[in-house]
């Protein structure tokens, strides 16, 4: 029994090891490469992810994965410049093999590949347990009457990888169907048509941590973020700001408050987590 336990606090260590530490394989999905300051106020759980498809290199975007609440407090990403709902085919949502150890493949995969990999790294505990410790899965949210929110929406990249690379439980929270298909969808349309006026934009968009759980079998397994934000910083053609602005909505409405200053923006994220952050260097001005 005492091996186990340590076998079990070794591989708890091993997690704890940041999968990307400070977004250093990703740093290029930020503007000015300098991630969000102030998140890592609100948990000890948090894990900086380089999002990876298949055998593709390039990390697609970067999440800031809540292990607690089983969620990306943000993901952030480069907009493709088009305007557009252009949108592809559905994917099955994957899993972060490394949030269950760092050993695993960095890419993300379905759960019946992940929990294949686990065995094959002879960890003496069953994968399907060890998984749902760190992250949420398919099954959590069937039946919850809430959507899985993509906070980097797929919508926002070329049909391909760009796209695929979106289908992952560790860029989505729960978030209201009415909110997620009407008024929030609305919104990022109009950033999607900003876009088409930038040379770049650098979007981040996120969630508050809310009161309300999705339980399982009388479980809590996710968290409900009472409120989605966003953030988009927009650069000329020479790679200098020209416009900013942020989103947030309550998630139990179908409404968004746009066009926001940063400097609000991160004032009502204060008022609401209260912790203070910082989205963009100089708030992308």
């Amino acid at each position: 029994m005492v091996s186990h336990i340590v076998a079990f606090l070794a591989l708890t260590h091993t997690v704890l090891a940041k999968v990307s530490p400070s977004f250093s394989d990703c740093r290029g999905q930020f503007y000015a490469s300098t991630p969000p300051v102030g998140f890592d106020g609100l948990s000890s759980s948090l894990t900086p992810i380089c999002q990876m498809y298949e055998t593709y290199n390039n990390p697609f975007f970067a999440s800031l994965y809540h292990k607690g609440n089983k969620y990306p407090l943000y993901s952030a990403y480069i907009l493709d410049t088009r305007p557009g709902d252009v949108t592809g085919a559905d994917q099955t949502f994957r899993l972060e093999p490394q949030l269950v150890d760092t050993r695993l493949p960095k890419q993300m995969n379905l759960q019946p590949a992940t929990e294949t990999a686990i065995r094959n790294l002879g960890i003496s505990s069953t994968p399907a347990d060890l998984i749902k410790q760190f992250q949420a899965i398919n099954s959590d949210y069937t039946g919850s009457n809430y959507h899985k929110g993509h906070l980097n929406p797929n919508a926002d990249h070329p049909d391909g990888p760009g796209q695929k690379a979106t289908y992952t439980l560790t860029n989505v929270a729960p978030m209201y169907g009415s909110l997620n298909s009407g008024a929030w969808r609305n919104n990022e349309m109009r950033v999607r048509n900003i876009a088409s006026t930038c040379g770049k934009m650098y979007v981040i968009t996120g969630v508050v941590p809310g009161n309300n759980w999705i339980s399982v079998n009388g479980v809590r397994r996710i968290n409900i973020p009472s409120h989605i934000w966003s953030a988009f910083c927009c650069l000329n053609n020479n790679n200098q700001p020209i416009r900013a602005e942020g989103s947030l909505a309550p998630n139990n409405a179908n409404t968004v408050q746009a066009g926001l200053s940063i400097a609000s923006l991160q004032s009502q994220l204060k008022s609401l987590m209260g912790v203070t952050v910082t989205l963009f260097s100089n708030n992308c001005s």
